[in-house]
């Protein structure tokens, strides 16, 4: 007979452990299946180097702020680990690790869901798909006419430079993974070439205050998915080294080659579009806007604004630091890595119950989805930005669990 609990949660991550939190505080019986081990994303598909993006006055799961010595100062990829599985043990959360569920069915008898995983089938009234929004890394199409004897790596399985073959490394992707990875890369001696797409550039500081502070005043974090009023900034910093924003003239100036979007390869040749020019015009009218929206808050509320660095100023508008490459010949360039900074597609292959679009993505209204009973945590712009955050999943956390209580 199979065991039967009220509600299974998928996913023993920062947001399966904030909705733990909450179902515990309502009194409702609740079971997390973690596929390997607590935080297994962050112990396994992160690069060894990584610094958390944002201070840590900013990391908190519900109940348990983070115990930071230096709140304005920033953690690395193990501290965080190290968070999570304080927070864990902290909620007494009853987790059972290295268990991967297989399949969610929904009975079309009780309507209950059939949760079947290598340790057998669970029967649940409510199932929580909590696994978070990076499942299989996204690899472009021409990454399939890239020569055999150039290493091909995906951000997800990145971990150091030691895993690279000498030579020149060419960047994929110029989001936050893409600028970390090519500075560090770049720092370290090699030879980093970055292919730029569309991207937006934000400030690390401004005023004397952190931008995750700012889009945090500002209401960009707590801004419904899908309203553009005051556009999506994806703030493109790091907190490596006390923290500062990787601006591409600055990384271009220290010796990282940018080149456009990749659109082809023939035989050795890489093809970049010519698109590298427009991007960084987009980049820094998304600075602009962001920055005059900084001054505007702060004029209206009475903040005390410092001095910008003036050099910083300089810098952006100096666009002979970056020149157009159309082309570029791997031989020739001493290229023998590729690290693709391309993102993740959902992979929702275990669910059976009709809770998809065509595409694979989750059909939701902040979690609640159309089939009674299942829900979704922690996709990223779920709700808010913040939704993926650690800082804002237990917000939505706390939102699906008063929807369970009631159900």
């Amino acid at each position: 007979m199979a065991e039967i609990v009220e509600t299974v949660i998928v996913g023993g991550g920062q947001a399966g452990l904030a909705l733990s939190f909450h179902l515990k505080r309502l009194g409702r019986e609740h079971l997390i299946f973690e596929r390997a081990r607590i935080a297994e994303r962050w112990r396994s598909e992160r690069w060894d180097s990584l610094m958390f993006q944002f201070p840590n006055w900013s990391i908190k799961l519900p109940g348990f702020p983070y115990p930071a010595a230096d709140p304005d100062g920033f953690s690395s990829k193990d501290d965080v680990v190290r968070f999570i599985d304080d927070y864990a043990d902290e909620i007494e959360a009853p987790v059972r690790q290295g268990i991967e569920v297989r399949t969610i069915q929904q009975e079309e008898t009780s309507e209950r869901f059939l949760v079947a995983s290598d340790d057998g089938v669970v029967q649940a009234v409510n199932v929580v798909l909590a696994i978070g929004p990076y499942h299989a890394p996204v690899i472009p199409s021409v990454g399939q006419f890239i020569p055999h004897m150039v290493t091909q790596v995906h951000s997800r399985d990145y971990k150091s430079m030691k895993q690279l073959p000498p030579g020149a490394v060419l960047v994929v992707g110029c989001g936050a993974s893409g600028l970390q990875i090519a500075e560090e890369l770049n720092a370290n001696g090699r030879r980093t070439y970055l292919s730029v797409g569309r991207h937006q550039r934000t400030p690390r500081r401004f005023g004397g205050r952190d931008v995750y502070w700012w889009l945090d005043v500002l209401g960009i974090l707590r801004q419904p998915a899908g309203e553009t009023r005051n556009g999506r900034f994806s703030p493109h910093v790091t907190g490596v080294g006390g923290g500062h924003d990787i601006h591409l003239r600055k990384i271009a100036a220290d010796g990282v080659v940018a080149v456009g979007k990749l659109r082809g390869v023939l035989d050795t040749k890489l093809f970049f579009a010519p698109d590298l020019q427009s991007n960084l015009d987009l980049a820094e009218a998304c600075y602009s806007k962001l920055t005059s929206m900084m001054r505007d808050y702060a004029h209206t509320n009475g903040l005390n604004m410092p001095a910008e660095d003036p050099a910083e100023e300089t810098l952006s508008s100096t666009s002979e630091l970056i020149k157009p490459i159309g082309e570029l010949d791997m031989v020739s360039a001493g290229i023998t890595s590729i690290i693709w900074c391309t993102g993740f597609r959902y992979d929702f292959g275990i669910v059976k119950p009709k809770v998809l679009d065509e595409l694979g993505r989750p059909v939701q209204t902040r979690g609640v989805t159309r089939c009674a009973g299942f829900y979704f945590l922690g996709l990223r712009d779920m709700h808010t930005m913040r939704s993926s955050h650690l800082s804002g999943v237990g917000d939505d956390a706390a939102h699906i669990a008063e929807h369970i209580a009631k159900r």
